[in-house]
């Protein structure tokens, strides 16, 4: 440009990032024809802006048991300078992973600690999903891979837990378990029986927490409410369940349960004393140990020598 005798001309400057920068200082220099360059002005200037990281783009499990569950940790940073908002696309994995916490927020110059936990259901070589996507408000989204592979449990491994009992009196046993990480483990067993005849005769607690490097033990209990019998092979036909460990660090336990239920014991003893050639009415409670009604078929004996002048007579049916 050129500029008359004492001519004045506005110079306009203008400051348009795209991206977040840190503080500067620019010395906008003027040159003159045939003459030294000379400072006309310094610009100062800085860009606030969300800046977001994720440490790793893959994170890979190795071999986890179906129905088991192992947890890794994934870090998101902020290097800007403004609290940034995040949001996870859990629908496109939510089927064996989960990531905790799904959304939220990151401060500034700080790294939130993600959990990404893989959760199989199925037996799979090769559980994958590619460039999952996680929102970052007013900034560009991010991916990242998630992987792993899903085992079934080694038989080698399966124990056995045998109980024997008298029909409808609980009888139990005790599993142990070490914890071998340096973190808490919350686990969560599952109780299933083979056939729905017995279900609901095996139960225990519904999780059991052990301290980090301790051990805990879980109580199995076995109640059985119908006796077991013997089949046409004169095999007992005993009640069948299972009792799975899921732990956290992507292995687990499994026990058969089985249980043999014996004869009841006599409710009770209850000594009478009847004139002979009259007739004497005895009330016998009969307690119904179920939630539903029953009905029981009633039959009795007279022990020792048969005597035709005793008779002992009453309904053959009974609803309580």
């Amino acid at each position: 440009m050129t500029l008359k005798p004492r001519e004045v001309i506005p110079i306009e400057i203008r400051y348009a990032p795209k991206q977040r920068m840190p503080p500067f200082d620019i010395d906008l220099m003027l040159n003159i024809k045939d003459n030294e360059s000379r400072q006309l002005i310094q610009v100062q200037g800085v860009s606030h802006g969300i800046e977001m990281k994720l440490m790793d783009a893959v994170v890979a499990f190795g071999s986890v048991v179906r129905n088991s569950r192992l947890t890794k940790i994934l870090q998101l940073a902020n290097f800007g300078d403004v609290k940034a908002q995040y949001k996870w696309d859990s629908k496109a994995y939510s089927k064996y992973f989960t990531i905790t916490p799904e959304q939220g927020y990151v401060n500034p110059n700080s790294t939130l600690d993600l959990e990404v936990t893989f959760h199989p259901t199925v037996a799979d070589s090769d559980i994958r999903f590619n460039q999952v996507k996680c929102e970052i408000k007013g900034g560009d989204p991010l991916n990242v891979t998630l992987m792993g592979k899903s085992v079934e449990q080694d038989p080698s491994t399966t124990q056995s837990l045998n109980f024997s009992t008298i029909v409808r009196k609980p009888t139990k046993q005790v599993v142990n378990i070490q914890n071998t990480e340096e973190r808490e483990w919350v686990i969560n067993p599952t109780i299933s029986t083979a056939s729905d005849a017995c279900a609901g005769y095996f139960f225990g607690k519904s999780n059991l927490i052990i301290p980090a490097k301790q051990s805990g033990s879980y109580e199995i209990n076995y109640a059985p409410k119908t006796m077991t019998k013997k089949n046409a092979q004169d095999q007992v036909e005993t009640h069948v369940g299972s009792l799975f460990f899921p732990l956290p660090n992507g292995t687990a336990l499994l026990y058969n349960l089985i249980g043999t239920s014996t004869e009841p014991e006599a409710e009770a003893l209850a000594p009478e004393t009847v004139q002979a050639k009259k007739a004497r009415f005895i009330t016998v409670p009969i307690r119904n140990w179920l939630k539903q009604d029953q009905r029981f078929k009633v039959s009795w004996t007279v022990e020792g020598d048969k005597d035709q002048t005793t008779f002992v007579k009453g309904a053959n049916m009974m609803d309580v």
